[in-house]
């Protein structure tokens, strides 16, 4: 059993106190730390607690007269390093780019994490907010932290220029003044958005502490990876910044897989229960109108036209519309065999082959001969593939169209990558991308994807989508090469 670190002191903020019970419950059940955890309704009795030495802060976003975003701002007046996490009822782009913006560590969407990951995140959080400050306030030890941290740090000047690297700048970047092509490069130039850009440069130039933003960076011309920056006034120099990268992609990745498992299971719960209390009082509306259509005067029966049969018609409807759901939410039960996973992408090609040659759209296959055969029922997964290479074709213009397909191995997962050159998916959909009956086809019923998620589901898999609109979309399936 892993050792315990020492107790921490954690002030969450939140005029719920049921919320700070189901908090307190959860933090008990994480095995790495012990929490004492104190409770302030509002911002006046959270100034009153800030004499106090609290590890970590846990803040409510919606607070009544007064917003989590204040209460940062109090925390953050009092102690800039102090570790605080947001907490927010929903989802909101508008919350994340806000608590980013204020020094908010991180932030978490009620009801969909845990004790172990509320804990995880809590720990994380001191962990940085402690690594901030020693760069900040201890500059004889910057050089051995500078030399060995697993992330990659830089020293750069108020033009972007990189003054200085550690070692694993060098290993994720592969840049080195030593090499013959060595050319001077300035920080911006890695990074992909203009508006980052934009902000770095201006803050570069302004009076700041501390900044922590979120940015797409280019670590070679194939490969974006989405970071935290970590950015330093360097005290000893006021023209220089010292900048930690803290790759967030895989972070990114996993939260995305398990928040879509979670999605799935929900809306599977959901369908049982609709099936559970909707079935049965069709059944009986069913028979009840059979019952009418033998008992009723034929006069009457004429007189009604077709009502009887619209009856019976829709509950037929309505009946085949649950079955569906039902089993396009319920895990699927899998006739495996070791099948070369190359091979079944192939066979799932043929069968879009007259429609990729129909559309005259180029298809390039890269297909690691590294990956093997793999556990899985191989007519489902080929449904799957053949449901996303359809939804690719579809999405892009004839003789203009490009079909990506890619098989590799990462991570000791068998990963296939479909890509298209579409016209993409507006972010405003792509959350709804696996919902059931969700489909922007005038024909489709919105079932294919939610039955493709759920055969990889099945499998032990996960999938996930990314898409840019005027750009492509593409779908990465992965499944265990065990």
């Amino acid at each position: 059993m892993p050792m315990k670190d020492s107790k921490k002191k954690v002030l969450f903020v939140d005029d719920d106190p049921e919320d700070f019970f189901l908090i307190e419950i959860m933090l008990r059940s994480y095995k790495m730390i012990d929490f004492e955890l104190t409770h302030a309704k509002n911002f006046k009795e959270t100034e009153e607690h800030l004499s106090e030495n609290f590890d970590a802060y846990l803040v409510d976003y919606r607070l009544g007269s007064e917003s989590g975003i204040e209460v940062l701002g109090l925390i953050k007046g009092r102690s800039k390093h102090a570790p605080v996490i947001i907490l927010t009822g929903m989802e909101n782009g508008q919350v994340d780019n806000q608590a980013m913006e204020f020094g908010a560590a991180d932030y978490l969407v009620k009801g969909a994490f845990d004790g172990q990951m509320l804990g995880r995140t809590i720990r994380y959080a001191i962990r940085d907010a402690e690594l901030h400050e020693s760069l900040e306030i201890a500059g004889r030890k910057f050089k051995n932290i500078f030399e060995r941290s697993a992330d990659p740090i830089i020293l750069i000047n108020q033009d972007s220029l990189i003054m200085d690297f550690n070692p694993s700048f060098v290993q994720k970047f592969g840049y080195n003044p030593e090499e013959s092509d060595f050319h001077a490069l300035y920080f911006t130039d890695l990074l992909v958005d203009k508006k980052d850009k934009t902000f770095l440069k201006n803050n570069l130039n302004s009076n700041f502490g501390v900044l922590d933003f979120e940015a797409k960076i280019k670590v070679n011309k194939n490969q974006n990876i989405v970071a935290l920056l970590s950015i330093v006034m360097n005290e000893s120099n006021k023209g220089l910044f010292q900048i930690m990268i803290k790759d967030l992609t895989e972070f990114k990745i996993r939260n995305e897989e398990l928040f879509n498992l979670r999605r799935f299971s929900s809306t599977g719960r959901i369908a049982r229960i609709l099936a559970h209390e909707v079935k049965n009082p069709l059944t009986t509306i069913l028979l009840s109108a059979e019952q009418l259509g033998y008992e009723l005067p034929k006069e009457v029966k004429e007189e009604s036209g077709d009502l009887i049969e619209s009856i019976k018609k829709n509950c037929s409807r309505i009946n085949q519309l649950i079955t569906e759901l039902l089993e396009s939410t319920r895990f699927t039960e899998l006739k495996s065999e070791r099948y070369s996973l190359n091979k079944l992408v192939e066979e799932a090609l043929e069968e879009v082959e007259g429609r990729i040659n129909l559309k005259c759209i180029e298809l390039i296959k890269d297909l690691d001969p590294d990956v093997g055969n793999v556990n899985l029922d191989v007519e489902k997964v080929k449904i799957a593939f053949v449901n996303i290479l359809v939804n690719a074709v579809e999405a892009m213009d004839g003789k203009k169209g490009i079909l990506e397909v890619k098989t590799c191995i990462k991570s000791n997962k068998c990963i296939v990558e479909i890509s298209d050159n579409g016209a993409g998916i507006p972010q405003e959909n792509l959350d709804r991308l696996f919902e059931p009956f969700y489909t922007s086809k005038p024909t489709g019923s919105g079932l294919g994807l939610t039955n493709t998620q759920n055969i990889i589901f099945s499998h032990g898999g996960s999938i996930r989508v990314q898409s840019k609109e005027g750009v492509g979309t593409t779908f990465y399936i992965s499944l265990d090469c065990g």
